[in-house]
């Protein structure tokens, strides 16, 4: 039985180097069908995205955070990831699973992508949060979990084997 799934996820690991070369716009929607279709709590379906292709755009965006942001500079696409936080509890969760989404997705196309925590974390000024809504424009009712930097990989990382599972993490009936 071969697991589709499962050697997506064993291929996919974080993508910090790229090459500069364009993704087709086709690959990033469909990217973006596959995060779209992420279960949310309720069925609310909070969670929205803000694509940046504009490469001084990417670089103001990486300022916004004081550390841990150097994929997106040379990135050809940024995705962020964030939330109407309006009366909403599980944001975060929603924002993570979509996310997550995001970057399997990229690596069914093959496109190198990175995680980039934005919420909590410092600014130039204020928060990170808050220097990248002020930058694009999002209202005030939103919060950004993270921005998803991709591009076409500029490094090979070797894929995951069923030796790097860590089954002992695994409990059945009781811990």
């Amino acid at each position: 039985m071969t697991n589709e799934l499962f050697e997506i996820a064993r291929r996919r690991r974080s993508c910090r180097k790229f090459t500069g070369e364009k993704i087709p716009d086709e690959i990033i929607d469909e990217i973006l069908n596959v995060a779209l279709l992420a279960p949310s709590s309720w069925g609310g379906h909070p969670i929205e995205f803000v694509v940046v292709r504009d490469k001084s755009m990417l670089q103001k965006i990486a300022r916004c955070k004081r550390m841990g942001a150097q994929p997106l500079p040379q990135a050809d696409v940024a995705i962020v990831v964030m939330a109407n936080t309006t009366g909403l509890e599980l944001w975060i969760e929603d924002a993570a699973v979509a996310s997550t989404y995001i970057l399997l997705a990229a690596e069914q196309f093959n496109v190198g992508a990175c995680w980039i925590h934005i919420r909590n974390r410092a600014g130039q000024r204020t928060t990170a949060d808050e220097e990248i809504r002020e930058l694009l424009n999002v209202p005030d009712n939103f919060s950004v979990l993270n921005v998803v930097a991709l591009g076409v990989k500029g490094e090979n990382k070797s894929a995951r084997t069923t030796k790097d599972l860590q089954l002992k993490n695994i409990h059945r009936e009781k811990f």
